[in-house]
């Protein structure tokens, strides 16, 4: 199924991968956010792409275009829609001596 350009696979009833076309469909990158029906009937959106987090949305046809919206902005702006982790700084363990 595509939607605004994206590449939205049935994972399961009422529940969607949101791919970006441009890559692969093994490249785990390609993966932008995961969109689930919940059992009151609205639509949470798992964003995998830029500031990771969760949003709801009252109907199929506002969470497509929120996840239009993202990726539009992150190919305008030129931002990766996933960046790389940010390092945590590694220490030796504390001595027991």
């Amino acid at each position: 199924m595509q939607h605004a350009g994206l590449r939205w696979d049935e994972i399961a009833d009422g529940a969607w991968r949101v791919c970006d076309p441009a890559r692969s469909a093994s490249d785990a990158e390609a993966v932008i956010a995961y969109v689930e029906r919940g059992g009151d009937g609205a639509f949470e959106v798992v964003w995998l792409c830029g500031t990771a987090g969760t949003q709801t949305f009252a109907s199929l046809d506002d969470a497509e275009r929120a996840v239009a919206a993202r990726y539009a902005a992150s190919r305008r702006d030129g931002s990766p829609l996933s960046t790389k982790p940010v390092p945590i700084a590694h220490r030796p363990p504390l001595s027991t001596t």
